[in-house]
């Protein structure tokens, strides 16, 4: 996250994923750590019919969930080359082909 040579994009649904639980349980040290990164964010791609769509039509090509759909479908149209997750490298999301997606999982253990 703290690499010069990139830009940060998300979305509304990453937002909607990650900040709601550290907000109700009271943990404002995580809830800064997010806005925070969030701040650096170049773009945030709202939730909208048309990003439904796409996602749809993404979900259905490689048996994404809903919510990674929409994630992917947000990525896809900033035009992001790397798509990074905590999902491990078995589950479907790693059968999308717009965008290379890589694994938390295997970043941490290649160090």
């Amino acid at each position: 996250m703290a690499d010069d040579a990139r830009e940060f994009v998300t979305s509304q649904m990453v937002r909607l994923e990650l900040l709601p639980k550290p907000r109700f349980e009271r943990r404002p040290l995580e809830v800064q750590f997010y806005e925070s990164h969030f701040g650096e964010a170049t773009a945030c791609e709202a939730l909208s019919v048309e990003l439904g769509s796409e996602a749809e039509v993404l979900a259905a090509r490689y048996g994404l969930s809903g919510a990674d759909a929409l994630q992917i479908a947000a990525a896809i149209r900033h035009g992001v080359q790397e798509f990074y997750t905590s999902e491990r490298p078995s589950k479907p999301l790693f059968r999308v082909k717009e965008l290379v997606v890589i694994s938390l999982h295997s970043v941490v253990l290649s160090k």
